[in-house]
């Protein structure tokens, strides 16, 4: 089990200046979805944004929250492009981690080895 010490709660540091990683990452996506010349739905645009927000928030957790990674030290710059980056290609991410999900079901002993 997990437990965090009162001054380094996730929600505490969240509120303090995470906030603004999952903005970085919707901001990324809308601009993609506004300089494409491919057309969507405003539900497949909210859809790309809002998973855009929510991985990038998970990004912010793993790499700068301390709560999974606490000796790694990244310059602002690096995290924020790191952000922004996968804020713009979240879908690509999704879409290769559910491929890999789905191969691994199909044959686990593939990825396993004995």
């Amino acid at each position: 089990m997990f437990i965090m010490e009162p001054e380094k709660s996730l929600l505490k540091e969240f509120i303090n200046g995470g906030w603004i990683i999952p903005f970085i990452g919707a901001l990324t996506m809308a601009t993609r979805l506004i300089s494409s010349p491919v057309k969507l739905t405003i539900l497949q645009q909210l859809k790309k944004v809002c998973a855009a927000s929510m991985l990038s928030g998970v990004a912010w957790i793993i790499i700068d929250s301390g709560t999974v990674i606490n000796s790694l030290e990244i310059s602002s710059l690096y995290k924020a492009i790191i952000y922004g980056t996968i804020g713009v290609v979240s879908p690509e991410i999704i879409n290769g981690i559910v491929n890999l999900a789905k191969k691994f079901e199909k044959s686990p002993e593939k990825f396993i080895k004995k």
